[in-house]
């Protein structure tokens, strides 16, 4: 009786070690998504110029701007009066994938504005939410000025990337004459932007090229719940309308994947949209 009550249970001993290193696995993958980014830009070619916060925004009630810059390229200033320039919209997250796609995109001879806002959005009041597309035209417009009065760009044309995962730009926005294409990267699929996204494919006059970004899985090896919504959402007929691409083998981070979607993004902006406008 004694030996029995010294006795190993080495069957739950192996099961608290496959535990341990099955969340020792997890903690190794999640580390190794949100770490080990570049801090800065290695091009050394790069000179960033930042919007003052000085300027009076009273009039605008739902946005502030947190930061915004200009990132140009001090070798491809040829690129400048005929290439639009890119903005990049976001707002808490994807702060370091935001850094590599400014520089792969600045390096290759694009203007990059980065524009990072805290946005006061309300679920529920749909006249906030119009609200906040008038103040965001708003702001794009003031801040493209500036730019232009400084000297630092001269064509206002424009392509939104939006990094935002709660904001999806309605069709006012999308009617803007200056903006020449919108690229959405894993937007959030809720119940408003479906709606959003419908309105857009109904309207009989779209002026603006769209394109949807989404990894495959979420983390790890959990799916992508907005690219299933998407995709249950739109058939093939309206799919026909935007262009959905899909990184299947990347996570949301797109950690180790920042090259192919650096890649993707290129492609649509000189074979799709640039192109388009000179053939116009």
């Amino acid at each position: 009786m004694v030996s029995d009550a010294f006795q190993v249970d080495w069957i739950f001993v192996d099961t608290v070690i496959i535990i341990l290193l099955f969340l020792l696995l997890i903690g190794v993958k999640i580390f190794k998504t949100t770490h080990r980014w570049r801090t800065g830009f290695s091009n050394k070619a790069l000179d960033c110029y930042t919007f003052p916060k000085s300027f009076n925004l009273e009039n605008v009630q739902y946005i502030s701007i947190k930061n915004c810059n200009l990132t140009r390229n001090l070798s491809q200033h040829r690129q400048y009066d005929t290439e639009p320039l890119i903005l990049i919209l976001r707002t808490k997250f994807k702060k370091q994938l935001t850094k590599v796609i400014t520089e792969g995109l600045s390096s290759y001879g694009f203007n990059v504005i980065n524009l990072k806002l805290k946005i006061k959005l309300s679920q529920s009041s749909i006249t906030s939410r119009k609200i906040i597309n008038n103040e965001l035209k708003f702001l794009i417009s003031l801040i493209l000025d500036y730019f232009k009065h400084e000297d630092l760009i001269v064509n206002s044309k424009h392509v939104l990337l939006n990094l935002s995962k709660p904001f999806f730009p309605k069709l006012e926005i999308q009617k803007d004459p200056e903006m020449i294409g919108l690229v959405l990267i894993n937007p959030r699929m809720n119940k408003y932007n479906i709606g959003s996204l419908k309105e857009i494919l109904i309207a009989k006059s779209q002026t603006t090229q769209f394109f949807y970004i989404f990894s495959k899985r979420s983390f790890f090896i959990f799916k992508n719940s907005n690219l299933k919504h998407f995709c249950m959402e739109f058939d093939k007929n309206n799919k026909s309308k935007v262009e959905l691409i899909t990184l299947n083998k990347s996570t949301k981070s797109f950690k180790y994947y920042e090259t192919i979607l650096l890649g993707i993004i290129i492609n649509i902006l000189e074979n799709k949209l640039i192109k388009a406008i000179n053939n116009t």
